[in-house]
């Protein structure tokens, strides 16, 4: 009777120790996905920011460029009605 239980345990053991080693690689697994994760989700950040800046320069300028291309056209009419 002692040996058998004595065999149960050391099963059961050996089976904790088995179910903590897949824990752990699953562990190393899911900081490995997480930091790929972490990694893609930083440089679509990035990327998107570059490309917001980017539009705002552009609308920047194009506003820029219209509003000067309109505005020496009305002045020079402007001068020649004076």
């Amino acid at each position: 009777m002692v040996c058998f239980r004595l065999h149960s345990q050391q099963a059961a053991r050996e089976a904790l120790v088995t179910q903590a080693a897949e824990q752990q690689r699953l562990l190393e697994i899911n900081g490995e996905q997480a930091e790929k994760i972490r990694h893609l989700l930083f440089s679509e950040t990035k990327a998107t920011i570059h490309a917001e800046r980017r539009q705002q320069w552009t609308f920047f300028l194009l506003g820029y460029l219209a509003s000067t291309a309109t505005s020496i056209p009305i002045g020079i009419w402007i001068n020649s009605i004076s």
